[in-house]
């Protein structure tokens, strides 16, 4: 039985989220599930909303949250269940030429796959009910719901 959860959903510039039960699809290697205890919303969100900054739709939206792991993908490094991890907005590859050298803020896959509104691999970790896929703000995919499958490289401990 897939994961289903509420998540906040635009699916269109200008016109207001919708509430919607969605679908998760499995866990990649690389991946965790985090249970979101608390998001934010932020400017990026309302230029999405607003149709400044143009994205696919459908999309949830979101990019700064708080949670505890859930479950972790067989190659997610870093964390483990039952960790409390913030949400980083933004994500980074870990070994692109900027990577390398110490600036994940400039990351090359980054900076190429966030206008997609996708994961690193191309693809999106949610459905709506009926099968069609979601787009996510490629900062912190699905913030505005429950639950939230992002890469590894994408949560830090909250323990410090």
């Amino acid at each position: 039985m897939a994961l289903t959860y509420k998540a906040a959903v635009l699916h269109a510039p200008k016109s207001p989220l919708a509430i919607e039960t969605v679908e998760a699809t499995d866990l990649a290697a690389g991946d965790v599930l985090v249970q979101i205890k608390a998001a934010g919303l932020c400017h990026t969100d309302l230029e999405v909303i607003e149709g400044s900054l143009r994205n696919p739709m459908p999309i949830i939206l979101g990019h700064e949250a708080a949670g505890v792991v859930e479950q972790v993908g067989r190659e997610a490094r870093g964390v483990a269940v039952g960790d409390h991890v913030v949400l980083s907005w933004n994500p980074h590859c870990g070994h692109c030429f900027y990577c390398d050298r110490d600036l994940p803020i400039r990351c090359e896959a980054y900076l190429g796959q966030a206008p997609l509104a996708v994961q690193f691999d191309g693809a999106s970790r949610a459905r709506l009910r009926d099968g069609r896929e979601l787009k996510h703000l490629m900062r912190n995919r699905r913030l505005w719901f429950q639950r939230s499958c992002l890469s590894s490289r994408r949560v830090s401990s909250a323990a410090g």
